[in-house]
């Protein structure tokens, strides 16, 4: 009875042995699991393309190779590009400003005109060649009355010669004013040598009366 507990043992204790090998063996060598690698995709492609015609002509921005496809009857015009202006073209500061009164700063006991008075001065001549001009000489205080008026009159036909030789028609009324013999701050004292010479505009008389 004994002898055969001790067989059944050993064959059991076999067959023990026997399932782990084979499971060891099934096992090897070992088996490691890889995730499948995505494929790289391509970078997209953006463009501007056409949409509608005519005045309904639009330009979109879109992604390669999604974007709409112009049809045969679509005009494929190209994009609007901004067009520079040219400033001689479009006359923008080709206008001078034309004054009605230019005033001519003389220097003391002098019937000199600047280049920048004289510029003014011809500019609105040349703007009215027929119109009616009023020109004022002055004089300071310093100086006795003879004097005085000797330089008035220098002044005055310096600024009627410009006049007349830019505007040969017009009509030119002279005016002549000396300043009385007080002493007055330098800057009042400029004032009072000064020339004038007016464009007033043509007055617009209307006649009254019933038109027969």
């Amino acid at each position: 009875m004994e002898n055969l507990q001790t067989l059944e043992r050993s064959a059991l204790i076999a067959c023990l042995a026997a399932s782990l090998c084979a499971c060891a063996t099934s096992a090897w060598p070992p088996v490691t699991a890889t995730a499948p690698r995505a494929a790289a995709l391509p970078a997209p492609r953006f463009d501007i393309t056409q949409v509608g015609a005519g005045q309904s002509t639009r330009y979109v921005y879109c992604a390669m190779p999604s974007c709409p496809v112009p049809s045969v009857k679509t005009a494929v015009l190209p994009a609007p590009t901004a067009t520079p202006v040219n400033p001689v073209a479009a006359g923008i500061g080709d206008k001078k400003d034309v004054k009605l009164t230019v005033d001519i700063s003389f220097p003391f006991n002098s019937s000199r005109v600047s280049d920048a008075d004289r510029d003014a001065l011809i500019d609105a001549a040349q703007a009215r060649p027929q119109s009616r001009v009023e020109i004022t000489a002055r004089s300071d205080f310093v100086g006795p009355p003879a004097g005085q008026h000797a330089v008035i009159a220098a002044r005055a036909k310096a600024m009627r010669s410009i006049v007349a030789h830019q505007a040969p028609g017009a009509q030119i009324i002279e005016r002549q004013e000396v300043a009385a013999p007080r002493p007055v701050a330098r800057a009042e004292q400029a004032m009072q040598r000064r020339g004038t010479v007016r464009f007033p505009p043509p007055a617009d008389v209307h006649m009254k009366g019933n038109a027969k």
